[in-house]
């Protein structure tokens, strides 16, 4: 869900930016635009590999795959927090 709703606010943005020009538009919505393929590319594997039935869920390789993921879940809610304070610099600025 995170993905679809940072291609819906990365659109958004990006048109934001074509017709009024702020940069904060255009940098918050690559950033946005950037957790659908990382989503995709990066946690989507990890994603696969927990929800294997042969994954015995007590496992070191169970431990190490919620780990991961945690941390990459961390990187993309990160990527969301900074394009929301961009686009609040943005905001304050334009008026």
């Amino acid at each position: 869900m995170q993905a679809l709703l940072a291609m819906v606010g990365s659109l958004a943005a990006l048109i934001s930016w074509w017709f009024d020009g702020g940069f904060a538009w255009l940098i918050g919505g690559i950033l946005l635009l950037v957790i659908f393929p990382f989503t995709l590319v990066v946690i989507l594997p990890t994603n696969k590999k927990l929800e294997s039935r042969e994954l015995d869920l007590r496992s070191a390789e169970a431990g190490n795959l919620l780990r991961r993921w945690n941390r990459l879940h961390a990187v993309r809610s990160i990527l969301s927090v900074v394009a929301f304070v961009i686009f609040g610099f943005g905001l304050i600025g334009s008026h």
